[in-house]
This record gives C-alpha cells, structure tokens and sequence, in this order.
C-alpha cells in the first residue's frame, strides 16, 4: 500500500497560497497604524491621568499646581514654579475661551521640560497624585492650558488614521516666540490636513 502526501509542487502550492493570504492580512491590518493607535492610547491616557491629577489636587488645596501661592508676599510661587514656564498659563485677567495659552511639556523639549517638571514635582509627585515616571513615559508632547486659578485643560496630538479623524481632534496648536510653548485655538474650519499629518491637530480634556 502506498503512502499518499504532498507532492513537491503541491507543497508550493500550498505555501504560495499561505505567503498571499499573509500579505493580505498584514495590508489589511497595516501594522504601523496600529503601532500609532496604540501610541495614541498611551498618550490620551497620559492627558487625562494629568488632568484627573490635577483636578484632585485642587479639590484638595484649593488651586492648580502653578497657582500655588508664594511663600512669602504675593504672586505665585515662581521658585517651584519658574515665571518663565508657567506665566502663559496663569495670566493676570483670567483667560479660559479659546484661543488659549499653553504648555508644550515631552520629548525633545529641553527649554521647558526642567521647569514644567520641577514644579509637578514638587507638587502633584509630593502628593502621591502622579507618578514618578510620568515624564519619562510620555511618547509624544502633552499641552497644559489653564487661565485661571480654577481651571485646567490637556491636550495632546493624536497619529492613527482613526484618532486623526476623529471629531474630537479639532483643536490647532501655535507656536509662538521661541520656545516650545504657544497658544491653543479651536477654529471654525477645522484642521487642514497638513495641520493633522504635522501632529499641530489636538484632542484636548478639560
């Protein structure tokens, strides 16, 4: 009796058949575009794990980290707090209607970066409200807006096709100066195109 299996050909066949199947599969799935719809989940829940820290540490202090009054005198406190990173955000003449003055704080950000992080550092770290390794976490900048002392929104640039899309993603950042930080404004448009491939197109939480 004979044994029956596969010829040569047969299992070319066969394997030919598998390798198409793949490679539709993966044009199908198109891996990068998950890489960046992952991305986006990480970063969105970096935004809005700030903004819950924030809040509850205003629920328990009475005001947002950068609003922390000066130890001595008035004002706010600057040494925690450097007046050169954080004044955008707390004007004298509250400001919360769009456009609005923001933050940048993430990668590559080396103007800002030291002190935006020493001062949630010495405020939502000290109270257990963030963790340690926020900063090192974050895979993409995150936005700050506040205004005023009661206040305090997020923001961050989504990658994925569907983020991008998505009617949430309607907010324009704007550099202005020199630094990284600038102004947040919501325009009746919205995004162009460019703007969205450029990550200026955000989501933001308040």
């Amino acid at each position: 009796m004979k044994n029956k299996g596969f010829t040569l050909m047969e299992l070319l066949i066969v394997i030919g058949v598998l390798g198409i199947l793949a490679a539709g599969l993966l044009a199908a799935i198109d891996p990068f575009e998950q890489l960046k719809k992952a991305r986006d989940t990480n970063n969105r829940s970096a935004a809005i794990e700030f903004l819950g820290s924030s809040q509850r540490y205003y629920t328990t202090h009475g005001y947002l980290p950068w609003f922390k009054p000066a130890t001595t005198g008035t004002g706010y406190d600057v040494t925690n707090c450097p007046a050169a990173d954080w004044d955008i955000i707390r004007p004298a003449v509250p400001v919360v209607t769009y456009p609005r003055n923001a933050v940048k704080v993430g990668l590559g950000i080396t103007d800002a970066t030291s002190g935006v992080s020493k001062c949630i550092s010495n405020t939502l770290l000290v109270d257990g409200e963030i963790k340690s390794t926020f900063f090192a976490g974050l895979k993409t900048p995150i936005y700050i807006m506040s205004g005023s002392p009661t206040n305090v929104g997020v923001c961050f640039a989504p990658e994925g096709k569907s983020n991008l899309s998505d009617t949430q993603t309607k907010y324009l950042f704007t550099v202005t100066g020199t630094g990284p930080n600038g102004v947040i404004s919501l325009p009746v448009a919205g995004c162009t195109a460019d703007e969205k491939s450029g990550g200026l197109c955000l989501q933001c939480f308040e």
